[in-house]
């Protein structure tokens, strides 16, 4: 199967969904049902793939487009807990197949898929709280209240500090921390009188997070007609290990992402310079969806790396080099 690339304009076959982000205003104010159909349509379109073409690139545009999708993401207190590694070195995805992943299936669509994109769930989300709030405060789309409580709301209900903490990590081994354990007292107390939140463990918390966003990657990558296969059968230790993951982050899945094995060619919606450079901050028609204020997103860079854990992801160093060269 050639590249997606490689086909010509007369043949390109446009998905329901390709212009759906760029009409989206219009769609939901002038007709609803259209913007249903669509949606509809992506949702009913994603299956599993069980096997991947091999040796198939996704176009770098493409990538950008669903990442961008997957930034707006909701997450809890807007900290943004999940990071995403774009794994698409064949060495390395032959690595994982070899020495990580459990079952056949799990194994062959690991080497064969275009890309492998690990999903790691922050384990001591108050670290980003500061940043968080920072972001939020330029962003001034938050009423002062919400920002008068953010840190404490935040570090009180993500449940961090029940955390498992392995006495050969230094830990005392024990599996629920004092502070923890007042919360859920001072909560199961209160609860009879007044509604109170539930106390969960970080993991739960985090990992929660974590499959939100893998179901928007999932969808945004369907809306690109590309294939995908949530996969959960690996062995974390040795994921993070390879991937020079910190301890911090937990590794609740991956999604296999490709073209289908032995589906016909196809070409993908081509974007211009200007608006593949764009971010969807800077998208006028996205601010003006139904007149909604649009919470602020940390860097994609910051919630986006290449094949491990912090190396800068090449689909945005180029789309930055391509911008400068535009300018000069």
């Amino acid at each position: 199967i050639p590249p997606p690339t490689s086909l010509p304009p007369s043949t390109t076959i446009m998905h329901p969904s390709s212009a759906f982000r760029r009409t989206q205003t219009a769609f939901t104010k002038a007709d609803p049902q259209t913007a249903l159909r669509a949606f509809r349509q992506i949702v009913k379109s994603r299956v599993s793939a069980r096997r991947f073409e091999p040796n198939v690139a996704v176009p770098d545009h493409v990538w950008r487009d669903v990442l961008r999708m997957t930034l707006r993401s909701p997450s809890g207190f807007n900290l943004q807990p999940t990071h995403l590694l774009l794994v698409r070195s064949p060495r390395l995805k032959s690595t994982l197949s070899r020495h990580v992943m459990l079952g056949f299936g799990n194994q062959y669509r690991t080497t064969d898929a275009s890309a492998v994109a690990i999903f790691c769930s922050d384990l001591e989300p108050s670290k980003r709280v500061d940043r968080v709030y920072d972001m939020e405060r330029k962003g001034g789309v938050r009423e002062d209240g919400y920002m008068a409580v953010l840190r404490v709301a935040a570090s009180f209900l993500t449940g961090e500090g029940s955390t498992h903490s392995p006495i050969m990590n230094g830990g005392s081994g024990s599996s629920t921390h004092f502070s923890t354990f007042l919360k859920q007292t001072f909560v199961s107390a209160l609860s009879p009188v007044q509604p109170m939140p539930t106390m969960e463990h970080v993991e739960s918390w985090s990992y929660k997070n974590a499959g939100i966003m893998a179901q928007m990657y999932t969808l945004a990558a369907t809306a690109h007609g590309l294939s995908t296969c949530m996969m959960e059968g690996y062995d974390s230790r040795r994921v993070k290990e390879i991937l020079q993951i910190p301890d911090r982050y937990g590794v609740p899945l991956m999604v296999a992402t490709g073209y289908d094995y032995g589906a016909p060619p196809m070409s993908h919606a081509n974007c211009s310079l200007d608006e593949d450079s764009k971010t969807w901050d800077d998208d006028v028609e996205l601010h003006s969806l139904d007149e909604k204020p649009v919470t602020p997103r940390l860097e994609m860079n910051e919630i986006f790396f290449g094949n491990t854990f912090g190396e800068p992801l090449d689909l945005f160093v180029n789309e930055a080099d391509r911008v400068k060269e535009n300018v000069v």
